[in-house]
Order: C-alpha cells, then sequence, then structure tokens
C-alpha cells in the first residue's frame, strides 16, 4: 500500500513544519487543497520578514501575495517594501520595523499598533499624521533623534498611546499640540533638561494619564528639572513612571516626591521608578544610607501609590560611588509596551 504526504495525520505534519521555516511551510504546503490550507493556517495570520539571500526580495513579495490577506502581524526586518507591498495585506493589525521603514504607510484600514526600531530620522515625523484612522499605538525606539517636528499648523494626530524619543524637552509642547489625543506617553529625551523653557498651555495633554520619562545615562538630571518636566502634564494624571540618572540627593528623598505629587496630581494611583544617583567626589555610603533613603518611601501616600516591593543597591568602585532604588519588577519605561496595565 503506497501512502502519501496527504495521507498523514495532521499532527505529523505539524511535527515536520517544525523543522521547516515559515516561508518554506507556506510554499509547501499552502494553495495545495482545502484540507491542507487548515493545517497550517496558524503560520498564516502573523510573519517575520527579513533579508538574508539575494533573492528574499521575490520571495517576501510571494508571500504576501500568498498569504497578504489573512496576516494580522508582520515583523519586517532589513528588507525594503514599498506601500504597494503593504496594501497586499488589508486585514493586518500590528506593523514592526526594524531599520527600515515604509514612508508614507499606505491606508490600512485595520492597523491599531506600529513598532519601529532604529528608524530614519524622518520616517516617526510622518507615522504620526497618517492617514490610517484606527492607528492609536505608536512605538519609536532608536538611539538617534527620531521627530523633526513640522510648523505650526491645523493637522493634528489621533494616535492615543505614542513611546518616542525627543531631542529635548522644547519640542515636548509641539508634540502634544500635534497629539491632543495622547492618553500615554512614554517620553525618553536625549539632552538634559532646561529650566528656560516655557510651560504649555493647560489644556494641552488634558487626556493624559499615563506618563514616563526616562534621560540617558550621560545626562544628570536634578530634582528642580523633574518637577519643571511634570509642570507639563495635567492634573489628572493617574499613573507616572520616572527612570533618571543624577548627581542630586534630593532625588532619592521621597517626602520630595510625596509633596510635588500630592499638590499636583490628586488622581495618582500608581508610580514605578528606577533613580540612580552617582558622586565621583566622595562615597555616597558617608552621607547616604540605602536603609535609611528606602525608608524615605515607606509614607502611607507612597505605599498607596507604589504598591510595589522598593528596593536598591549600593556601589563604590575607586573614585566613584552609586546608590540606585527602584520598583520592582523593572521599570515601565524599559518596557516595548509601555501601558502599566
Amino acid at each position: 500500500m503506497v501512502s502519501t504526504l496527504e495521507d498523514l495525520p495532521d499532527e505529523i505534519l505539524l511535527i515536520i513544519c517544525q523543522f521547516l521555516s515559515q516561508y518554506d511551510i507556506i510554499h509547501g504546503f499552502y494553495n495545495l487543497n482545502h484540507r491542507l490550507n487548515c493545517t497550517v493556517a496558524q503560520f498564516t495570520t502573523s510573519f517575520f520578514m527579513q533579508r538574508r539571500y539575494i533573492n528574499d526580495k521575490d520571495r517576501n513579495q510571494e508571500i504576501l501575495s500568498t498569504i497578504g490577506r489573512f496576516l494580522r502581524s508582520l515583523i519586517v526586518k532589513d528588507v525594503l517594501l514599498s506601500s504597494q507591498d503593504l496594501l497586499l495585506t488589508p486585514n493586518i493589525h500590528e506593523l514592526t520595523f526594524i531599520r527600515t521603514c515604509v514612508c508614507p504607510l499606505p491606508p490600512l484600514a485595520n492597523l491599531t499598533d506600529l513598532n519601529i526600531f532604529n528608524p530614519f530620522p524622518t520616517s516617526a515625523t510622518n507615522t504620526l499624521f497618517t492617514s490610517n484612522p484606527n492607528l492609536h499605538s505608536v512605538f519609536i525606539c532608536s538611539t538617534s533623534t527620531l521627530i523633526n517636528l513640522p510648523p505650526t499648523t491645523e493637522q493634528t494626530s489621533a494616535i492615543k498611546q505614542l513611546a518616542v524619543t525627543l531631542q529635548s524637552l522644547s519640542d515636548l509642547p509641539s508634540l502634544l499640540l500635534f497629539c491632543p489625543h495622547l492618553i500615554c506617553l512614554n517620553l525618553n529625551l536625549q539632552r538634559g533638561i532646561s529650566l528656560q523653557n516655557s510651560f504649555p498651555p493647560i489644556n494641552l495633554a488634558s487626556n493624559l494619564a499615563i506618563f514616563s520619562l526616562r534621560t540617558p545615562y550621560e545626562v544628570m538630571v536634578d530634582f528642580a528639572r523633574i518637577k519643571h518636566v511634570l509642570k507639563y502634564l495635567p492634573s489628572t494624571l493617574e499613573i507616572l513612571g520616572v527612570e533618571i540618572y543624577t548627581t542630586d540627593s534630593t532625588c532619592l528623598d521621597g517626602q520630595s516626591w510625596e509633596n510635588n505629587l500630592k499638590e499636583n496630581f490628586p488622581n495618582l494611583h500608581r508610580m514605578e521608578f528606577f533613580i540612580y544617583l552617582k558622586n565621583e567626589l566622595k562615597p555616597i555610603g558617608e552621607t547616604l544610607k540605602l536603609p535609611d533613603v528606602l525608608k524615605t518611601f515607606k509614607t502611607p501616600y507612597l505605599s498607596t501609590i507604589i504598591p510595589q516591593q522598593i528596593a536598591g543597591d549600593y556601589n563604590s568602585v575607586s573614585y566613584v560611588s552609586s546608590l540606585s532604588i527602584f520598583t520592582q519588577p523593572a521599570p515601565t519605561v524599559r518596557r516595548r509596551r509601555y501601558f502599566l496595565h
């Protein structure tokens, strides 16, 4: 008795698929008959597209032509696609670009999430004003300046969740002006925070409920500059995340945080942070003790908005000493997903 591939049960076929690339599965099994289409259907809703061989461009276009209408999630790495290529994925919900981008994005009615890693400098601006009506979450990660904000116009963005890198705090008012519907903003500032920046109108970012701030290791900020940033935020803020590096010991004083937060954000109910204090002149341990620092965050108010455990670490190497405190789990600003819940 002669057996063919189609005689094998689905369980055996799926075991075979474990040893094949997703491209080979689709190229080898899809569109042969209805039964095999159903068997490999799980491989047609998401796809990781990357460039490995010279002929990958033709292979990738073949994939989009074959399963594009079924795709819900697509990751594109080091592959240049055109707007026309993406039109083959009309039901896509989430797009992720790694070291590449499609500009401009074509109209994709079902697109809700866009993730860009290491994009070209001009790519991010266009995503803010995309014509995709349902796009509400944009995550942009890069070590370079990402946004060249356009001059003031009547044009606004419908994006509600945004994680982005700005060159300086002076770009924030324009960003909030162009994105008036933001509910969640994860902000990474490349440069120091100037106290000369003027505050935005009081009604700017009135919908913002979740905000997280991150500064790079080489940029030291003090508590006065942190308070300056917080003045840009509405009093209705509910969740706050902070990751900063500083030489100002006030940033490790729980009472200073409590006084500022209680005064400005009566609706705040959760805070997460990573605060790193560095001193190159004398050991921090001579003036600040980790248990004493942690004790300042054990007030009834802070225990309410920081229900998770707070931990810390003290290091002293050569002429540099550091003291860090952080909430557990790791701060939200390190996560790809910037919603806390």
